[in-house]
């Protein structure tokens, strides 16, 4: 049996894998209440974060919070708590300023979880689905996008969150083990959901998903199968796309996919951080 913790906070950012976690949690969180589990959904969620965020004694904020946790084991889906997406890019950062506002987090929340769903650039990028945000990428010279760095973010919220603990996921890493991946959210509760696959559904493509109801059409797949599946079908964004739509070549991407990975490894060492 997985031991949760207390509260566990998704804060996103709006990555894919974010996305698809609120949905997982959205379409299963009745099935969970029932069993103890207080599951709230982005747009409870992201709300209350906003509150216990503001200018108010810690005192209330504090009782604030404990109101809508405390009945249970709480996960909340705070995914839109770095902004939005297409608010990014400015001051030669990923999200100007979010540690900033975040910092008020650790007086209320404590030793709460903090789950972060982290991809890489181009994939961040794309998420957003603003053309907006796009045009602004593709005016961003390469140089001042390789020294984005999640390493940086993440360094300064455990900084600013002295007693939370941290859950780092990666689209790629936790959609091939998406068992080990809801046991670490949802423990014991695992396996048992009505909706088992929204995760999964809003990772792959419209054929991915047309595979995976003819599986279920014929029984239950194992997990082996649902990893291949994953790995054949997972969204991703290809080398036309990422020069169509962000102007990024690709010996530019290949190095923001380096330096991706050089980020978590980094983030890895970090205290009291694990890294799906």
């Amino acid at each position: 049996m997985t031991t949760l913790p207390k509260v566990t906070i998704l804060l996103g950012p709006q990555t894919r894998l974010s996305l698809a976690l609120n949905a997982h949690l959205r379409e299963n969180r009745q099935f969970l209440r029932a069993r103890g589990l207080i599951i709230l959904p982005s747009r409870v969620a992201s709300p209350l974060v906003r509150r216990i965020l503001d200018k108010r004694p810690v005192d209330e904020r504090i009782a604030d919070f404990k109101s809508a946790t405390e009945q249970g084991i709480a996960i909340l889906s705070a995914i839109n708590m770095f902004g939005p997406p297409q608010a990014g890019l400015a001051k030669g950062e990923l999200f100007p300023d979010a540690e900033l506002t975040l910092a008020g987090l650790d007086p209320v929340v404590g030793d709460a979880r903090i789950v972060l769903a982290l991809d890489e650039l181009p994939e961040l990028f794309l998420a957003a689905k603003s053309e907006a945000f796009e045009e602004r990428v593709r005016n961003t010279s390469w140089e001042v996008l390789y020294e984005l760095s999640w390493h940086d973010l993440v360094s300064e919220l455990v900084d600013l969150l002295p007693t939370a603990s941290f859950l780092v996921l990666t689209g790629a890493r936790a959609g091939e083990d998406l068992q080990r991946l809801e046991a670490a959210l949802l423990g014991e509760q695992t396996g048992k959901l009505p909706q088992p696959y929204t995760l999964l559904r809003n990772l792959i493509s419209e054929t991915g998903v047309a595979v995976l109801d003819r599986m279920l059409s014929r029984g239950t797949p194992d997990h082996e199968t649902l990893a291949d599946l994953y790995k054949s079908f997972a969204v991703k964004a290809s080398l036309p796309e990422q020069k169509e739509k962000l102007g990024l070549d690709k010996v530019t991407s290949i190095l923001l996919t380096q330096r991706f990975e050089e980020d978590l490894e980094q983030i890895s060492t970090l205290p009291r951080v694990t890294v799906f």
